[in-house]
């Protein structure tokens, strides 16, 4: 009995070597995951070390940049103070130009109206020097044509003296005012009873026509001349301007 039972255990055994025992799939199992964890392990070491290597590199990159970056703000900080200044100077400056230019503004205004003034001055003096040049040619004319017709050329003579002394007679001296003044009087012709009467009142007549036509042909040259300063006094003025 006892050989039979050892005979049933050997048999067993034999039958569990043979067909393989289950927990050596269990162990065959675990040893698969160890070595599988394993090389996940070391591959997961590896991309570690890959990444903090690649970290490592960033971060010097980043410090490196930030570095850079915070010397390029700096820089650019100078910079903007810098033209800060310049702005503020140039806004003084514009303010000073723009206070200049009103002031030139003001002045210009003042020239113009001054300038303006002149010219209505000019335009003024000219024409009365004109009228009175040709006033005093047309009398010259009327004294020179009637200076030998006592009875109606004395009148218009007179007449055409009296109207120029009333035109010129604040810009002549007292000696030339006079002159005219002296022919152009009202005195009553005297009665001629003789021929020789006649001669003698024409040749007083005659006398004081070419006294006066001498002194009319002096004043024509001066206010000719007055004309001719005037004018270039114009020229000079507007050239000033």
């Amino acid at each position: 009995m006892a050989r039979f039972g050892l005979r049933v255990l050997g048999l067993g055994l034999f039958s569990v070597s043979a067909v393989g025992h289950p927990m050596e799939k269990v162990i065959d199992l675990l040893k698969d995951l160890a070595t599988k964890a394993e090389n996940e392990g070391k591959t997961e070491e590896v991309s570690y070390t890959k990444f903090e290597y690649w970290c490592t590199n960033n971060v010097k990159d980043l410090n490196r940049a930030i570095t850079e970056e915070k010397a390029t703000m700096e820089k650019l900080s100078d910079e903007i103070s810098a033209h800060e200044k310049n702005i503020e100077v140039l806004d003084q400056e514009i303010e000073k130009l723009t206070e200049e230019l009103l002031e030139q503004d003001k002045t210009a205004a003042a020239a113009l109206e001054e300038r303006k003034a002149g010219e209505d001055l000019y335009k003024a003096e000219k024409a009365s020097l004109q009228d009175t040049i040709k006033a005093v040619g047309q009398a010259i004319t009327i004294l020179t044509s009637t200076k030998k017709d006592t009875d109606t050329g004395l009148v218009q003579a007179k007449s055409q003296v009296r109207s120029l002394l009333a035109l010129i007679g604040f810009s002549i001296n007292t000696k030339q005012r006079q002159t005219m003044q002296a022919f152009v009087e009202d005195k009553p012709r005297p009665e001629l009873e003789a021929a020789g009467d006649r001669k003698v009142h024409v040749k007083g007549y005659a006398f004081k026509s070419d006294s006066v036509i001498e002194l009319l042909k002096e004043l024509s040259l001066k206010f000719q001349d007055e004309l001719i300063a005037s004018n270039e006094a114009e020229t000079n003025a507007i050239n000033a301007y």
